[in-house]
């Protein structure tokens, strides 16, 4: 058979594995022990190699007889065969064996890491494998291994022990030719027990099957316990390295009389051997067959034991175990914390190696607990997933917790992405995050509306600057609307912290007035945050607006165009403050401007102080902030006062609107109107007057002013109780003198307030004015500006 199967191999270079160049310092008999790889997989396999001259050298026949053995044995604490192969190599006879990866039990247990307890369990853990692994061969087979030692087992990456080099594995009963008779010259002196070292044959074919095994299982443990090979048999006698509740056990395998030596199966069975980290593994392995109550006791209470662990077993050896129970759903959702506990010892390069595919394949379960556990612990381990794993194959799962009808998945989806979403590539963000955060903002539960408008907040680094202008002030000023106080905060709070995406024209046209209405919240937490976000933004707007100053005086000329406002017909800045100031001096008879002690000219927004009319609150901020031209003269081309008061704060209307031009037809038709009303019935002075037609025209301009709409209150546009300029402004223009106006301000300042009026109709039916229409050029205007009642 082998030489068939040599000549169809031909040279080491057809063989079906590659085989390192370097081996193993240690390994069983005559062989030599490679890592080595499949040539086609690249999967890690061991390569045991032995050669000779002769194909009928005695350790070949002994090889020979090993694998085809091994070939026949299926146990768990049993090397697994994978391949063989015999060759001729350079006028040699060659013999290989492949397994599963293994490494030699002396090499592995020199370059462990462990000491004192953890150390002894280890070993009581692979000296209860090995047992097993010998009870299986006496006692079940009824074979004799004849060489167990310490290179006779190997240790797989999951730290399990494995019984190998069988090449002297003989039957019981075999009478006379017992490869163990033929080749037990191979045994070293120190292994070997008394009947064999004096070749009693017979003797060993009228003890028990393991009397020779149990003397290598003492000898075995003699060399693990204290971590040295034998070097002779008197070395047996020490036992200060043995553990006392195993010395008793160890004692009887080395009895003198093979027949009262303790059979394999005892040793394994009386429990010296098993400990809390044979029972947790014996559990794992065995966890097909156990119900569900048992599962989750133990993954309850494993956690608790896994500090008393060795740390290496727990890593190569019930971390893989536990990963593939959650995978094929033997274990319940709660091992996942036992996982990632064992996780979190290991290095950033093994966790990735060894942990991130568990968890990947994870989150493709259908079990709602498990992709819970996995998204309440995603700050364990979210660092340690790479951009292609969540892209490729995370992501894709979790975004399905968008749409789960179980709000607290949503929640736990949402606040995952604070992991995941710097990880995902720009296409998956804009064409599907983007798109479940939006369904989210408007979810039914409020505490998931607020998150996900902080997730936007912490997530807009991340975003590109076309998603970040599409998306952000969309989303936040959205919030500032929720009816919920927090998510209204965290709206304020994000719109600050990405202050630095929103240009100096979005705070003033967009952020700004949705600012305001939350300035006079009911919630204190919520007020606070829009006046700390007002003033954030307002500062913006300041240093905007200082940095134009200093872009216009580099310019040249430009200071002197800004001083001058509107007067040359220029761009200038405020110009809707000063137009709205203007309109009051036009009322009250005094110049747009007037010179102070100093001689330098201040803003007639001063005049707010005088006796004579005080300037409705909050009305210059309300005034136009925008940057327009001047089409009026100033009023010092005017001879120092307006000749009407009604061009300016028209063209200061008008600029409000640039698709409402003043060659309107409307417009012009409603100029006409205005110019041609019929002026109010003059009103009787009061001293011509009884006291009954003193009453009532003194009731007269009261009722024509009227007080702010209930709507004007409500919305935010003005104060109820602050004097109605438009009134004022409305009787200047028909036609009344001003001292009417200043009854008004005397009547408000001796506490006679008007009576609120109905509308506008009603004021003009009141003072007699026709009643016409008031287009004022700007159509697309939807709300006057505040303190104006159209």
């Amino acid at each position: 058979m082998f030489a068939s199967l040599s000549g169809l191999l031909g040279r080491g270079s057809t063989l079906s594995f590659v085989p390192e160049d370097r081996p193993y310092p240690t390994a069983f008999g005559g062989w030599q022990h490679f890592p080595g790889k499949t040539r086609d997989e690249g999967a890690a396999v061991s390569v045991f190699r032995i050669s000779s001259t002769s194909k009928t050298d005695p350790k070949l026949v002994a090889a020979r007889n090993g694998i085809r053995r091994l070939k026949m044995l299926r146990h768990p604490n049993v090397l697994a065969f994978k391949d063989t192969a015999e060759v001729e190599e350079k006028g040699e006879t060659v013999i290989y064996l492949v397994t599963e990866p293994v490494k030699p039990l002396a090499d592995v247990l020199e370059d462990l890491d462990i000491s004192g307890s953890a150390r002894a369990e280890f070993v009581a853990m692979g000296l209860y494998h090995i047992s097993r692994a010998v009870s299986f061969l006496n006692n079940d087979c009824k074979l004799i291994h004849g060489n167990v030692c310490l290179r006779a087992v190997v240790v797989t990456a999951t730290l399990d022990w494995r019984l190998h080099g069988f090449d002297l594995l003989s039957e019981h009963a075999g009478g006379g030719d017992l490869p163990l008779m033929a080749a037990s010259w191979m045994v070293a002196p120190q292994y070997k027990a008394a009947e064999v070292a004096k070749a009693e044959w017979h003797v060993v074919q009228q003890s028990p099957p393991w009397a020779v095994d149990a003397w290598g299982l003492g000898c075995l443990m003699q060399e693990a316990f204290s971590g040295h090979q034998l070097a002779r048999t008197e070395d047996l006698r020490s036992t200060s390295h043995i553990p006392a509740p195993i010395l008793q056990d160890y004692q009887r395998l080395l009895s003198s009389q093979p027949s009262r030596r303790l059979n394999p199966s005892k040793l394994a069975e009386s429990g010296v051997l098993r400990n809390k980290l044979v029972d947790t593994i014996a559990f794992l392995e065995n966890l097909a067959v156990k119900d569900a109550i048992e599962k989750d006791v133990f993954f309850k209470k494993l956690p608790q034991s896994l500090p008393a662990l060795p740390l290496p077993v727990a890593q190569r050896k019930l971390l893989p175990m536990i990963a593939g129970a959650l995978e094929f759903g033997g274990a319940p959702a709660v091992a996942l914390s036992s996982l990632l506990q064992i996780g979190n010892t290991m290095e950033a390069e093994d966790f990735t190696r060894e942990v991130v595919p568990a968890i990947s394949k994870l989150f493709a379960s259908s079990d709602r607990s498990i992709r819970r556990s996995l998204l309440e612990s995603i700050d364990t381990y979210g660092k340690s997933l790479t951009e292609g794993v969540v892209e490729g194959q995370i992501f894709p799962h979790v975004a399905n917790g968008f749409a789960d009808s179980n709000a607290y998945l949503r929640e736990l989806t949402l606040k995952s992405m604070l992991v995941l979403a710097p990880k995902l590539s720009q296409k998956t963000i804009n064409q599907t995050l983007l798109k479940h955060l939006a369904k989210l903002q408007v979810d039914e539960e409020p505490p998931i509306r607020a998150n996900t408008t902080i997730l936007l907040g912490n997530l807009a680094s991340h975003l590109s600057e076309a998603a970040a202008k599409r998306v952000l002030l969309n989303a936040f000023t959205r919030a500032l609307k929720d009816s919920f106080p927090p998510a209204r905060v965290a709206g304020l709070k994000a719109m600050v912290a990405t202050a630095e995406m929103h240009t100096p024209e979005e705070a003033g046209i967009r952020i700004l007035p949705a600012l305001g209405p939350l300035t006079v919240d009911a919630v204190a937490e919520v007020r606070h945050s829009a006046l700390a976000a007002l003033q954030a933004f307002s500062s913006v707007l300041q240093q905007h607006s200082s940095s134009l100053d200093s872009v216009h005086q580099a310019a040249g000329g430009a200071a002197k165009d800004l001083a001058q406002g509107a007067t040359a017909g220029s761009w200038s800045v405020g110009l809707g403050n000063n137009l709205g100031w203007a309109s009051l001096s036009s009322l009250t008879g005094r110049p747009p401007s007037t010179a102070s002690p100093s001689g330098k000219t201040e803003s007639l927004g001063r005049v707010g102080s005088s006796s004579e009319l005080q300037p409705t609150p909050g009305f210059a901020p309300a005034a136009p902030a925008s940057v327009g031209v001047s089409t009026n003269p100033s009023a010092s081309e005017n001879g120092g006062t307006s000749q009407s008061g009604w061009d300016d704060i028209d063209a200061g209307l008008l600029d409000l609107d640039d698709a409402a031009p003043l060659e309107d037809a409307e417009e012009l038709a409603a100029r006409q109107r205005l110019t041609t009303r019929k002026p109010a019935r003059p009103r009787p002075s009061p001293a011509s007057t009884t006291g009954e037609e003193a009453a009532t025209s003194a009731a007269a301009p009261s009722d024509a002013q009227g007080a702010p709409s209930s709507s004007a209150a409500r919305d935010g546009w003005g104060d109820a109780e602050a004097p109605d300029t438009w009134a004022a402004f409305e009787t200047s223009v028909t036609g009344a003198a001003p001292t009417a106006v200043k009854r008004i301000g005397e009547g408000r300042a001796a506490g006679n307030r008007p009576p609120r009026r109905e509308g506008a109709a009603a004021a003009r039916r009141t003072s007699g004015a026709r009643a016409g229409s008031m287009k004022l050029g700007a159509q697309k205007l939807t709300k006057p500006p505040p303190s104006f009642e159209l």
